[in-house]
């Protein structure tokens, strides 16, 4: 059994998902006493993509230097 205060949970979320997943027994303890214990979905199936999402998006047709960072806004003067 591995034990992680609530800053080390935060800092580690998705290493302590990965490990709860594999079947490891995850406690975070809060004020030095156990709190929550992290536990794999009973019935999920296996694997990366079993429970995600996926979505796609395409660039919008014009835009020859697309900046992903930003907000899209046609250029009004075209």
């Amino acid at each position: 059994m591995a034990e992680y205060t609530v800053d080390e949970a935060r800092e580690r979320l998705a290493e302590l998902l990965d490990r709860a997943e594999s079947g490891e027994e995850v406690v975070i303890t809060r004020f030095g006493a156990p709190s929550v214990q992290l536990s794999p979905v009973r019935g999920r199936s296996s694997g990366f993509a079993a429970g995600v999402i996926a979505g796609s998006w395409v660039a919008p047709a014009g835009a020859e230097a697309f900046d992903l960072g930003t907000d899209y806004w046609p250029d009004a003067s075209s």
